[in-house]
């Protein structure tokens, strides 16, 4: 890493008085942060004379930097409050007919399972959890093996929440395409910490996001990424003044028309325009490009597998699989109870995340070794 990018992450993340291992739960926000919520509060605080234009204005700036990030073209940007709002969706409305069916992988994270339970329950679609079984990863032979013939919707994430497994969506997506199913990853706990790359967003149909974790932003911030196709499928189905053409000039507001902005914009959440959100998140996506998401994925992987040489080997034991590492890394204490372990590393000022009975550590950008050689020593107990 050049010493001025070093520099820069450091004047970014100066505030963090711990140490910091668990962006997989909530994402710091970038110092940059603080000012530009200053500066947004200020408009909170006295609008007189804020512009209209500027101030509808704002998720579309916000919008431009998301597809920057991902790769694509602004108009399959939409703006939501979390990833079980963009399936929420996708879930109401995309048809069905008869026999077709839903699945995504039992004990994957609640935003990939509930929208489509609750739209079994109003819909009545067929919605089918998938049972890993012996199965560590759900490999493209797996899937060709389990998926139902009228499966019509596979749903999953890119890396798993509690263990850290990264899948291989690109080959899971191939598959879906040449069976003609809709493929949906929450990149909630990937993205931002690893870039997606054109290969893989070629075969993914939509894609769902939080903002507040990898990619540092504020909570109450999502987005989705709806593929031309994907757009084509999936109806809009709720009344919204802010995805109206018509919002765009104050004073064609009463002149009332069903028809929407283009592109995944009609999706857009209500009050997009959000002074305080986009502020926040803002910064955190000037952070991410301005450092480039492949060299944070280098670092990542190189504070990754420091740790693998050096923690104490003798009291862990890793859980996630090492040849579907990403960011996060899952280990199993086999000498001490992790709730014990928990209360003890908070002690010693580092933070991490208990999750399913492991210690879930996560290796972002702002971290350093040094800091690793403090979570080894505190680990060592």
């Amino acid at each position: 890493m050049k010493h001025e990018t070093a520099e820069f992450i450091k004047k970014e993340f100066h505030h963090l008085d711990t140490f910091f291992f668990n962006s997989a739960y909530f994402g710091p926000s970038p110092y940059s942060a603080k000012q530009k919520v200053s500066q947004a509060l200020q408009k909170e605080l006295n609008p007189s004379f804020y512009n209209y234009n500027t101030w509808m204005g704002i998720p579309e700036r916000v919008r431009e930097q998301l597809a920057r990030v991902i790769g694509c073209e602004a108009k399959n940007i939409t703006h939501s409050t979390s990833t079980s709002d963009v399936i929420n969706t996708v879930a109401n409305g995309l048809s069905f007919q008869e026999g077709d069916i839903v699945c995504s992988i039992n004990k994957d994270y609640p935003s990939n399972v509930l929208p489509w339970m609750r739209a079994a329950e109003t819909r009545g679609i067929n919605f089918q959890l998938l049972e890993l079984g012996a199965e560590l990863i759900p490999t493209r032979e797996w899937l060709e093996k389990v998926l139902p013939k009228n499966c019509r919707v596979f749903n999953m994430s890119y890396v798993t929440f509690d263990t850290g497994k990264r899948m291989n969506i690109l080959e899971i997506g191939k598959l879906c395409q040449e069976r003609d199913i809709l493929f949906i990853v929450d990149a909630t706990q990937a993205l931002g910490g690893m870039p997606i790359t054109p290969e893989e967003l070629s075969v993914i149909d939509i894609l769902a996001c939080s903002s507040y974790k990898w990619m540092l932003g504020p909570y109450g911030h999502a987005f989705g990424y709806f593929s031309d196709s994907a757009l084509e499928k999936v109806a809009h189905k709720s009344g919204n003044w802010v995805t109206s053409p018509n919002s765009k000039i104050v004073y064609n507001l009463l002149d009332y028309t069903t028809e929407t902005l283009e592109g995944a914009r009609k999706f857009d959440r209500g009050q997009a325009p959000n002074m305080l959100v986009n502020a926040c998140l803002e910064a955190g996506l000037d952070f991410l490009l301005a450092v480039g998401l492949d060299n944070i994925q280098k670092h990542n992987a190189e504070l990754r597998n420091y740790f693998l040489e050096n923690y104490p080997k003798n009291k862990f034991e890793v859980i996630t699989p090492k040849d579907h590492m990403a960011n996060i890394l899952c280990v199993k204490a086999t000498q001490c109870d992790p709730i014990v372990l928990e209360r003890e590393l908070k002690f010693r000022n580092v933070d991490v995340s208990i999750r399913q009975g492991n210690v879930r550590l996560s290796f972002h950008i702002f971290n350093t070794k040094e800091q690793v050689n403090e979570l080894i020593r505190a680990l060592d107990i």
